[in-house]
């Protein structure tokens, strides 16, 4: 078997706690942060895009951040944590032949082990409760062998990890958002049966606390999306050879299309 052990950066607030589900287990507490997870062969790691990551990881992770994530009158809000130290060539975290998954002391051993090696700085923790429960549930939730969840999931998480990293970033986080919509939209209207886009729209505009939905996603596919990525509008006749980006355009949607991928996992969408 072999297992993968990720470091969390101390950069920001991590979660206080330590959850295990299946053989996937997060510990958060005194001066270190981070997971241990097991890399399935089906992963298929090393062989496609996210080198980076093992597909197995993506429904733990979504589940952790997930349990954080919420609405308020004021609208969504982004997580803090939850993404690992960025090194020179990419995410630090080590890869291990096993016999069997680690026990939770050892994964506890593990997780301490490698915070030292990638950092001598403290930790800060946030100290909202989490319950272990919750994040199985949300984990259950999490189809491992859907690939539209996936791929919302891992571009979603790549884009806080770039938040988390630098503000350079920007476009490519919102690329990340715009991909992570795209496949919720996608996953719904293979569900339901509907190919008119439209209507998947109209669906999403009646979730509660969602206003206006329907000129939300206009501007984010023909305003935004189309400004950053095409340099000349062919439906405008219209060069956009500068990308155009606003501070809203990553804080508020990251945010909006992470709680509206939660609604889908959750059933109420």
């Amino acid at each position: 078997m072999k297992i993968k052990i990720t470091p969390f950066n101390n950069k920001d607030e991590q979660l206080r706690g330590e959850f295990k589900v299946g053989n996937n287990f997060y510990y958060g507490k005194f001066h270190s942060s981070g997971v241990v997870t097991e890399i399935r062969a089906k992963d298929d790691w090393l062989d496609q895009e996210m080198a980076w990551l093992s597909r197995s990881e993506i429904p733990f992770i979504t589940a952790l951040r997930h349990t954080r994530v919420k609405m308020y009158s004021a609208g969504t809000y982004l997580v803090s944590g939850g993404t690992p130290f960025i090194r020179k060539f990419g995410p630090f975290y080590k890869t291990l032949e096993v016999e069997k998954f680690p026990s939770k002391d050892e994964c506890r051993d593990l997780i301490r082990e490698y915070c030292r090696l990638a950092t001598d700085e403290s930790y800060h923790f946030t100290n909202k409760g989490v319950a272990v429960g919750s994040v199985l549930k949300l984990f259950r939730l999490f189809d491992y062998n859907n690939d539209f969840f996936i791929r919302a999931g891992s571009c979603l998480y790549k884009a806080y990890i770039l938040l988390n990293t630098s503000s350079t970033f920007a476009e490519e986080i919102y690329t990340n958002t715009f991909i992570a919509l795209e496949a919720i939209i996608e996953y719904i209207k293979q569900r339901d049966g509907v190919k008119d886009r439209k209507k998947i729209v109209e669906k999403i505009s009646s979730l509660k606390s969602v206003n206006n939905f329907e000129d939300y996603e206009e501007e984010m596919r023909d305003g935004i999306r189309n400004d950053i990525i095409h340099p000349f509008r062919d439906k405008y006749g219209e060069a956009i050879a500068q990308p155009f980006m606003m501070a809203d355009f990553v804080y508020e949607d990251l945010a909006f299309v992470d709680w509206l991928f939660k609604q889908v996992l959750v059933g109420k969408l």
